[in-house]
């Protein structure tokens, strides 16, 4: 019984991890120039997909749409209270800084309600995230992206504007999964 109990515990920490594998991309391939078709078909794929609106640590606004057909783009569901999210946004940070520059946006989603959402800025600050880290105190994005709550949950959006992964959990080395998927994505 406290084996079973244990196992269940470990489950709901590490989360279960359901993913769509990205499609493979030539790693060789040019950079292409950004033209006037390019930006009408991001703004083209903008539309498509469920678009939010959120106040960052910071006290900026972010509204995703602005960033769907330009950038690819990995959302972090994530609270304060979720230790494998705390373990896993330091590695999510450190491919933003790697990759930004070549087109990759990595996006903190805190989950955090109103009674812990004062922790959100330390832990930000504690844990020295350059990424923007947005508020869903009203769980809009989450009504969007991940409806069953996870903590943590990764969402991978191309530039296209498609959604090519949506995983829950987090486990030590699913950083370098995700970071070669990434760069995969980004080199199409």
């Amino acid at each position: 019984m406290r084996a079973h109990l244990t196992s269940l515990f470990i489950a709901a920490l590490v989360g279960c991890a359901s993913t769509q594998p990205a499609p493979a991309g030539d790693g060789d391939a040019a950079k292409a120039p950004v033209t006037d078709a390019a930006k009408a078909a991001g703004k083209a794929a903008a539309a498509k997909i469920p678009d939010f609106t959120l106040e960052t640590v910071d006290g900026e606004r972010f509204t995703l749409s602005e960033h769907v057909g330009q950038e690819v783009i990995v959302m972090s569901f994530w609270a304060t209270w979720c230790q494998p999210c705390l373990a896993e946004l330091p590695h999510l940070d450190a491919l933003y800084q790697q990759e930004k520059d070549n087109g990759l946006l990595v996006v903190a989603v805190s989950m955090d309600e109103p009674t812990s959402q004062a922790e959100v800025a330390p832990t930000v600050a504690r844990l020295g995230l350059t990424m923007p880290v947005v508020l869903d105190t009203e769980q809009r994005a989450v009504a969007l992206y991940n409806r069953s709550r996870n903590a943590p949950m990764t969402v991978v959006i191309d530039k296209g504007g498609q959604v090519v992964r949506a995983s829950a959990g987090y486990n030590p080395g699913d950083e370098e999964h995700l970071a070669e998927e990434v760069r995969g994505l980004l080199a199409q």
